[in-house]
């Protein structure tokens, strides 16, 4: 059973039961047909979706509110990132897609991108839409089809997801929306009308997906979670880092897999950074995400609100100290109040685990050359960020960071224009840009003598 739950009240919003398994002959069918269009008639017909979205901007994002607990502002700004997919890939995907010739001994010879079929995706309920359509759209325009597994919390965004494909000028089962259960996704995964699963989520999770994957020899691409660092060194503008550091944490309550996790800073920020960390945490307001000024809303769930009020417990009792925000939160609530942990070091949890919440964790560098080892000592490898007044300096640091993305006087953030993914437990396989577009394609060599 999917449910939606109001992370805010606690109360249900609604309740929907396991799906049947599908006839995937649909999907297939489907998809033979929309391959048959041409580029540009693909993103004409993707348009209709997008000013559906956009009609509906208000609707959906108090949807996403009500369901994930996102403040009502940031889903507003998730609607509107979602739109950036179609406006960057709708324009560029014949580019992108089409023959690249190539000299070599034959008459003619070049690399041709067809659709792999009928992909798999298994989303996160964090980002409920943007999520979904920075796989969606580009795979669509490259002529695949989608069958959605989306988050058990979230079945209300999913649903309507599913209702943007039913429009009567589209065609049909271009996006199918079903409530799977876990054993389902292996059943799907399995089978021959599958080319291909992309999933967003835990490594946990994430390792389990790859693993059926590679079983059944079928394309995957993985982005899981992240324990990115945050390096402030010696001649950083601090204002400009605490600003970096409030907005990177903060967003989304704190439940961002490429948030910044761990900050550290060299020695001679240190206590500077804390205090001004801690006048602007005290300074957030948490409450009602449906408010237009809420910064910090309740976790998605209680069980995740248990799970980071127990990191941040056994990283204290580990021998970190503790700065809360004094916001009067309740322990039966999904909040977490927001919390600095200074003092940590490589061995705590906070330190070790990726904390899905409104925590920063704050740990002392004694150099640069030392910042970007306690940067790398992590089994994650999404993002990171670097803050200091020489630029230059910043960039030549970059390639020594084990991380899919580095962000230099700026958060990490996910832009269609550019490739989103990790290494190590973070994933493999990227999302948007030209290298998300192709990632679910036949890369085909036509030689002719």
């Amino acid at each position: 059973m999917y449910q939606s739950i109001n992370p805010y009240t606690n109360e249900i919003n609604k309740t929907y039961s396991f799906s049947l398994f599908p006839d995937l002959q649909l999907s297939v069918k489907a998809q033979q047909e929309w391959s048959s269009y041409s580029i540009s008639e693909r993103g004409a017909f993707l348009r209709i979706v997008a000013e559906n979205i956009q009609a509906k901007r208000e609707e959906f994002a108090r949807l996403i509110t009500a369901e994930m607990g996102k403040p009502i502002r940031e889903a507003y700004y998730e609607i509107d990132k979602t739109l950036t997919a179609f406006d960057y890939y709708i324009p560029n995907a014949e580019q992108y897609l089409a023959k690249e010739f190539v000299q070599t001994n034959a008459s003619k010879s070049y690399i041709s991108f067809e659709p792999l079929g009928v992909i798999l995706s298994v989303m996160p309920w964090n980002f409920p839409f943007w999520q979904v359509f920075r796989f969606a759209v580009p795979s669509l325009m490259a002529g695949n089809v989608t069958v959605l597994k989306h988050a058990p919390n979230v079945p209300q965004c999913a649903e309507a997801i599913h209702q943007l494909f039913e429009d009567e000028r589209l065609p049909k089962n271009l996006l199918v929306n079903y409530c799977f259960t876990n054993d389902d996704v292996a059943k799907l995964i399995a089978m021959p009308e599958i080319a291909g699963v992309t999933f967003t989520g835990s490594d946990t999770t994430g390792a389990i997906i790859a693993g059926l994957a590679g079983q059944n020899i079928k394309k995957c691409v993985v982005e899981l979670g992240g324990n990115d660092p945050f390096i402030v060194l010696d001649d950083a503008n601090l204002d400009l880092a605490i600003a970096g550091a409030i907005k990177s944490r903060s967003i989304n309550s704190g439940q961002s897999c490429n948030a910044a996790k761990r900050f550290i800073v060299t020695e001679k920020n240190y206590s500077q950074f804390i205090e001004k960390l801690t006048n602007a945490v005290y300074a957030l307001k948490v409450g009602d995400p449906m408010q237009e000024d809420t910064n910090i809303g309740p976790i998605a769930r209680k069980d995740l609100a248990e799970k980071v009020r127990a990191q941040i417990t056994k990283t204290i009792a580990q021998g970190a100290k503790s700065i809360t925000n004094p916001s009067y939160i309740s322990a039966e609530s999904n909040f977490v109040s927001p919390t600095i942990l200074t003092d940590v070091t490589p061995t705590m949890c906070s330190f070790q685990e990726e904390i899905f919440g409104p925590v920063w964790t704050v740990i002392k560098a004694n150099s640069t050359a030392h910042a970007i080892e306690l940067a790398n000592d992590t089994v994650f490898g999404l993002g990171a960020s670097i803050w200091t007044a020489d630029e230059k300096a910043g960039e030549e640091l970059a390639p020594q960071l084990q991380s899919g993305n580095v962000f230099i006087n700026d958060i990490v953030k996910s832009d269609a224009r550019l490739p989103f993914g990790g290494i190590k437990r973070s994933g493999f396989g990227r999302e948007l840009s030209e290298f998300g577009l192709r990632e679910f394609v036949n890369v085909k060599t036509v030689y002719i003598r």
